[in-house]
Order: structure tokens, then C-alpha cells, then sequence
């Protein structure tokens, strides 16, 4: 008489039939998503980078914007007053007449001396007819702005006028947007 399995034993090769070696693990599967999202997170920033290049740039207007407000208020304290004459708007892609370079603390874009505050003018890192500083008083007052790429949030935070550009200063309202 031929040798018969147990029926237990019957049963593990009935289901070894259904087994396919060649098959994944679940753990397989999940590692290999897992790798898959990793590298399509990598692809999609360096797709787009723009978006981190806009928010480095405004982070820096807005930091250039700050140090200039400070230099602002630094010079009246000094001196009495605002420097560059009342009522004309200044830009940071536009040399005074008068004026050496658009960066020389001496006599930049805004014409005055202010090299006790910073080494060299500051100046939007795009600084074309769209991206630059803007800077304006009258006898008492005055604002610096700038426009952002993709911090849009900001200017509709900083109290101006212009829901476009971040502003600065003791009245936000001497800019036209």
C-alpha cells in the first residue's frame, strides 16, 4: 500500500499550488511606494523651482525693506528730517540725477548720505520696471514699499493701500497703488 500524506498535509500542498513564489510581500509593495513618493516630491521641486526662487526674493525685499525703514527712522533722528526731497517718489531701478550708482551709500537711489546705516543702498534683487523699492515722504511722514511674488499674503497684512505691494512706514497712504 502506497504511502498517504496526512490530511493536514494534503491541504499545505493544495495551497502551495496557490501560492506564487514570483508574487510580492506586502512590505515590498509599500517600500516600493514609499521610494516612489520620495522621488516624485524630489521631481515636482526641482520641476518648480520658481515658486522657492519668488519666496527667497521676497523674503529678502521684505528684510531690505526693514533695514531701510530703520536707516529712515535712524537718519530723521540725526538730522530732522527725511532724506531726499518732500513729495518725490523714489525707485530703486531709477539713478537721481546726481547720483553715482543706485547703490552707493553716498548718494543712491534715494539721494542722500546714508552710509552710517548700511554699506550700499539696498535694492530688490530683480529690480526691473515691475520689482523695485519705492520710497516717498512729505514733512512728517513716509512709506517705503515693494511689490512680492509669492508672499501675496503680507500685503494684505501690513495696513496700506496697496494690496499688491508690502509697505512700510509711519502713513501707508502717500503711495498711489
Amino acid at each position: 500500500m502506497p504511502y498517504q500524506l496526512p490530511r493536514r498535509s494534503k491541504h499545505l500542498l493544495k495551497m502551495r499550488k496557490f501560492l506564487n513564489p514570483k508574487a510580492f510581500t506586502l512590505l515590498e509593495i509599500t517600500i516600493v511606494t514609499a521610494v516612489l513618493l520620495v522621488l516624485l516630491g524630489t521631481t515636482i521641486s526641482l520641476i518648480a523651482p520658481s515658486n522657492s526662487k519668488g519666496r527667497s526674493r521676497d523674503a529678502r525685499r521684505m528684510s531690505d525693506i526693514s533695514n531701510l525703514d530703520r536707516a529712515l527712522n535712524e537718519y530723521k533722528l540725526d538730522f530732522g528730517g527725511y532724506p531726499g526731497e518732500e513729495n518725490t517718489l523714489y525707485t530703486s531701478n531709477v539713478v537721481p540725477s546726481g547720483s553715482s550708482s543706485i547703490y552707493s551709500p553716498t548718494s543712491g537711489w534715494v539721494p542722500a548720505d546714508l552710509s552710517d546705516y548700511f554699506p550700499k543702498y539696498p535694492t530688490d534683487p530683480v529690480n526691473d520696471v515691475t520689482y523695485h523699492y519705492e520710497y516717498i515722504h512729505d514733512s512728517v511722514s513716509y512709506e517705503i514699499s515693494t511689490r512680492v511674488e509669492q508672499l501675496v499674503q503680507e500685503p494684505s497684512n501690513d495696513g496700506g493701500n496697496d494690496p499688491s505691494s508690502y509697505e512700510l512706514g509711519n502713513n501707508l497712504l502717500l503711495i498711489s497703488p
